[in-house]
């Protein structure tokens, strides 16, 4: 007695033609290859979409970027001596700020540039002055666009066939190799990696593998629902051999009938006694859902640890409490967030300074950090009772006018 013919059909996706893996040529390509520009240590575009695919990264973008530049500004007196900070020097600033630019606030425009900064490791401000040379507007350049120049000497912006070239801030007027203007010019901001001395790197780079293993199991989990839950298919068949109209019948209705079409039952006629005929679902290599649940939190884990925000700042509250929850934000606040502000603040107090001739005024972002303000009403208190600060002098250190210059009337002494 001859052994049965076991024969197996896979029934999945038809079959589909081969596609070139190769990348697409840059168009930064050619200025690659002559030196015009230096090329960024990853790929700035790839590391853009991973902000609009992962949402793990995205919430802890948003988190530093509003903690750290979306909160509002001030100015504050660089002296301690009431009367000392000019006011006209406050209102020009104020006016600067306020007017940058026609389309976007100052928080905007310095939102746009972090969450580059974030997202690509580099932001640019471009800076524009008047005819008189004097500072008049703000504008965000967006860093998938921008290239730096060899030894940072300038920077170079592409957008389709267009290209502008900038200079760094404070450097000496140029004319533009295309337009034969002058240059505008451009403050830089960057995270430091020791791969490149001109590009910064995101902290996503470090949890790529994280947030590539996230979109795989995603992609996995949208496949398995649509196909109504039901998982890739064998049919084996014993004792027999399946015609090919049977096998197109029984394909078919893999393909049309069962996905998106639940609650159907496919019903084979087989002839005889001896041929039997059996699907049965690959399960081989297939996670349990814990496991699996489990997989897609330790991604998400390590990119919160990558990006050092505490899972409370993006509404995640497992195993979360009061008194742990304010610890996270301080440490937050203390550890990533001021950092980051005072080396923004430092870039602009120093265009304050050394390009509008401000001394008196220096530029300064608000916290979020209601505690910490009261500690500050607390400590000008008691120097105010102490006579050591005087009114005028406590309102200068928030920024506000003398009480004489704000329309209140001040008691004779």
């Amino acid at each position: 007695m001859s052994e049965a013919l076991i024969k197996a059909y896979v029934v999945g996706d038809e079959a589909r033609p081969g596609q070139s893996k190769q990348l697409p040529q840059s168009p930064w390509h050619q200025d690659y290859v002559n030196g015009d520009v230096a090329q960024p240590p990853y790929d700035l575009d790839a590391l853009a979409e991973l902000y609009e695919t992962n949402a793990a990264h995205k919430a802890c973008v948003d988190a530093k970027v509003v903690n750290c530049v979306g909160l509002g500004y001030r100015f504050v007196p660089t002296t301690n001596e009431a009367g000392q900070a000019s006011p006209a020097n406050l209102a020009l600033l104020e006016h600067l700020f306020a007017n940058c630019n026609p389309q976007m606030t100052f928080t905007e425009v310095i939102r746009a540039v972090w969450t580059d900064v974030e997202c690509l490791g580099n932001g640019y401000v471009e800076v524009t002055r008047n005819s008189l040379g004097n500072i008049d507007g703000f504008y965000h350049v967006p860093a998938t666009t921008a290239r730096i120049k060899p030894n940072g000497v300038g920077f170079a912006q592409l957008r389709g066939t267009q290209k502008r070239h900038f200079r760094p801030l404070g450097t000496d007027a140029i004319e533009d190799p295309i337009t034969g203007e002058t240059q505008n010019e451009i403050i830089h901001f960057k995270k430091y990696t020791p791969q490149s001395g001109l590009y910064g790197i995101p902290d996503i780079v470090a949890a790529l593998a994280a947030a590539a293993g996230d979109r795989a199991a995603r992609e996995y989990n949208i496949d398995f629902f649509e196909h109504n839950a039901v998982p890739r298919m064998a049919i084996v068949v014993e004792g027999g051999q399946l015609s090919k109209e049977l096998l197109w019948q029984i394909q078919n209705y893999m393909e049309t009938e069962i996905k998106g079409h639940g609650h159907k039952t496919l019903v084979l006629d087989v002839p005889g006694s001896d041929v039997k005929v059996r699907i049965e679902p690959l399960t081989v290599g297939r996670q349990d859902e814990a496991a699996f649940l489990d997989y897609r939190k330790a991604n998400r884990d390590e990119i919160l640890m990558v990006h050092r925000v505490p899972p409370s700042k993006i509404t995640i509250v497992e195993n979360a409490n009061l008194a742990n929850s304010r610890d996270q934000d301080k440490t937050f606040r203390e550890q990533v967030i001021r950092p980051e502000q005072r080396r923004i603040e430092y870039q602009i107090n120093r265009m304050i300074r050394e390009q509008m001739g401000i001394g008196d005024w220096e530029f300064t972002f608000r916290e979020a950090d209601l505690g910490e303000e009261r500690e500050h009403a607390e400590i000008a208190r008691i120097y105010a009772d102490l006579g050591a600060w005087t009114v005028d002098e406590i309102r200068q250190r928030q920024g506000l006018q003398p009480l004489a210059e704000a329309g209140h009337e001040v008691e004779a002494e």
